[in-house]
């Protein structure tokens, strides 16, 4: 009877271990270097434009609603000069 638990135990290790051994196969296929490479420029590439089509679009608005802070008295001095030098900045001529 000990026996036969311990030759069924053995059959049951040699099934799991083709099943692994069928997968890590499986996974080795998948592994493509260059794919991963091409992927993480790719991101990056998108990442850096999400950067300047955000800033393109955020800056403006803010410079829009500083702009219409000039009634508050303190405040309004630093955000007219702050317009005033992003204004400057913009046109070199």
């Amino acid at each position: 009877m000990a026996g036969n638990t311990k030759e069924s135990d053995q059959k049951g290790l040699v099934k799991t271990m083709r099943s692994l051994d069928l997968h890590m196969k499986k996974l080795a296929g998948y592994y493509e270097p260059h794919r991963y490479l091409w992927m993480g420029f790719l991101r990056g590439i998108v990442y850096g434009l999400g950067i300047i089509v955000a800033i393109a679009l955020v800056l403006p608005l803010l410079l829009w609603l500083l702009s219409s802070i000039d009634w508050i008295p303190f405040i309004g001095d630093i955000v007219s000069d702050i317009v005033l030098r992003m204004e400057g900045a913009q046109r070199p001529y």
